[in-house]
């Protein structure tokens, strides 16, 4: 590190200025003495007064032009021009955070938030089958966009002090994030149709519903959770997940979907039961969000994805 500052980081302190101001003072009454009554003792005695008086004003000045070692790196620390000086506050900042074990628990803390992102995520595939989950499958949804916001919170502190064994998370273009937007709409009115439709047949049938219709329902009703909460993780700010991965695993929740509302009408219609009217518009929805999730595809080949960078 330079021992002396440029003079362009050159910047004197209140207390250097008063020092200066009173050497300038002592200076101006030299003059003035010399000028008065005071001349006849300067002829006298010459050396007296003016080698008390430039000692004076000599202290004055050596205190206002230097500083302490402690005044000196107060100065550096606020403002830091120097290259030499940023690394080396860089150094004691990091040294510091190592000590207060702050890297490694940020490192935990990202961790932990991914591995309850994957439990839930692991919860919410378990119940996704239970034709009445739709209930409170939205806050299971919501909790996990807000863990995936917390994740990516967690990632541009860690960025900003240095830490690197984080979960990586990803942002998507806006082009493929407007695709999904609308893709989201409509696998909502699917889902909402399918609600429609299973107490609709409910009410058709007597007793517990245990027959092949209820298992396949009850798996149709899984693939269009999923690829609600899905679509919905990958529409928020961050994910966890390389989103082109996503993007496919939800083209295959949405083309079994249809697959399975094929074979779900055909077994209305074997039982005898009346079809619902949602249910054709269920296979709409659904083919909507099929092309919509086409274009975002083709988009995220355009422009990937990126991992998110801090704010």
């Amino acid at each position: 590190m330079s021992e002396h500052p440029s003079l362009s980081s050159w910047h004197m302190t209140r207390a250097q200025l008063l020092w200066a101001a009173l050497g300038l003072a002592v200076v101006f009454a030299i003059l003035i003495m010399a000028r008065g009554s005071v001349r006849e003792i300067f002829k006298v005695q010459p050396d007296f007064v003016l080698g008390l008086s430039l000692s004076i004003s000599t202290i004055f000045f050596t205190k206002a032009f230097s500083r302490s070692g402690i005044a000196s790196a107060v100065h550096h620390i606020h403002e830091p021009r120097d290259p030499n000086v940023l690394a080396a506050l860089d150094s004691a900042v990091d040294q510091r955070l190592h000590a207060m074990g702050l890297h490694e628990n940020v490192a935990l803390l990202s961790r932990d938030i991914a591995v309850a992102s994957k439990r839930i995520n692991e919860f919410y595939d378990l119940q996704a089958m239970e034709p009445r989950f739709h209930a409170t499958a939205p806050l299971l949804r919501v909790a996990l966009t807000d863990l995936d916001d917390a994740l990516a919170i967690v990632n541009r502190v860690a960025d900003r002090i240095g830490t690197t064994e984080t979960t990586q998370v990803y942002r998507i273009p806006e082009a493929t994030r407007s695709h999904l937007t609308d893709a989201l709409r409509d696998v909502r009115e699917a889902s909402a149709r399918r609600n429609e439709t299973y107490e609709a047949l409910r009410a058709q049938v007597a007793g517990e519903p245990i027959d092949d219709l209820w298992g396949l329902f009850a798996v149709l009703t899984s693939d269009t959770l999923k690829a609600q909460r899905d679509l919905e993780s990958l529409v928020s700010k961050s994910i966890q997940s390389v989103p082109a991965d996503r993007i496919a695993v939800l083209q295959g929740y949405v083309a079994a979907s249809l697959s399975r509302l094929v074979t779900v009408g055909d077994l209305i219609r074997a039982r005898g039961l009346a079809a619902p009217p949602a249910l054709q518009i269920i296979a709409e929805d659904l083919r909507r969000a099929q092309a919509k999730l086409t274009r975002a595809q083709e988009s995220d080949g355009d422009q990937p994805a990126t991992q998110a960078a801090v704010a």
